[in-house]
């Protein structure tokens, strides 16, 4: 059996009626609930950057954010809901960063970032680059569903090499987003190239739920307590509080997975 351990969800869209996520704050309460049932501390809310710089704003965020954590509060759910954001890699990135547009992971050293879905734009490299002399660390969203990654695995190694974090979708782990996908994610994983393990939830219940403790206990049985333990609770925590991680050097995929179905 599993032992019972604190969890940190660092990606999850359950701000309400900002993204793709909840749209009534009763949904984003139901899922505090059942997180608050899996034994998660905190969870990072990442809504798209692109919503809220285009609908919304920061303060806005902010503000429903504190309303988030009052309601929750007065259910009395002791899971407590972080500001970060999902941000998209384009060239306007680092600008955006020192506008106060893009947010770091609970406003620390550590930032979330979605590669484009399709497609291998020429600024990535030097964009992340540029992020990375801002003394920020570009943590990389879901990798494992990546088409970029799934084509060029070598590429995910180098951005890890470069001191770069990745964080896995738990569902990925145990099959939600097909065999294929788990099988990569199982892959990045054993070669010490996932780092946090986060729900990327959307709703509170149906293929988009929160479901950290399961992908917790998938990894266990994948790899053993002490990497489990890494992706849901060392790592996330260091990079909630803005400290520097301890990890094991990455390994280069085998080439012979280079091609892998793609699978949003």
């Amino acid at each position: 059996m599993t032992k019972e351990i604190t969890l940190y969800d660092l990606h999850a869209h359950l701000l309400p009626a900002i993204d793709d996520g909840p749209r009534k704050i009763k949904e984003t309460l139901e899922i505090i609930r059942i997180s608050s049932e899996q034994g998660v501390d905190s969870i990072l809310a990442t809504p798209h950057r692109k919503d809220v710089s285009e609908s919304y704003s920061v303060d806005h965020v902010e503000k429903l954010l504190c309303e988030v954590n009052d309601r929750a509060s007065e259910y009395g759910y002791p899971t407590k809901v972080l500001l970060g954001m999902e941000n998209h890699l384009d060239p306007d990135l680092p600008f955006d960063i020192n506008e106060g547009r893009a947010i770091q992971m609970n406003h620390g050293k550590y930032i979330l970032v979605e590669m484009p879905w399709s497609g291998r734009p020429d600024f990535l490299e030097d964009t992340l680059a540029e992020v990375q002399k801002m003394d920020l660390t570009p943590v990389i969203a879901h990798p494992e569903r990546m088409e970029l990654f799934q084509k060029d695995p070598l590429l995910l190694f180098d951005l890890v090499d470069k001191g770069m974090l990745t964080q896995i979708t738990a569902s990925s782990v145990f099959g939600k987003f097909g065999g294929k996908a788990m099988r990569f994610a199982e892959e990045i994983i054993k070669n010490n190239l996932g780092h946090i393990l986060a729900s990327d939830t959307h709703m509170a219940t149906g293929s988009r739920r929160p479901d950290l403790l399961e992908g917790f206990k998938s990894v266990v049985r994948l790899c053993g307590a002490d990497i489990g333990n890494m992706m849901v609770n060392d790592t996330p925590r260091a990079i909630l509080e803005s400290l520097d991680t301890n990890i094991p050097r990455g390994q280069k995929l085998s080439s012979s997975h280079a091609t892998w179905n793609f699978l949003r």
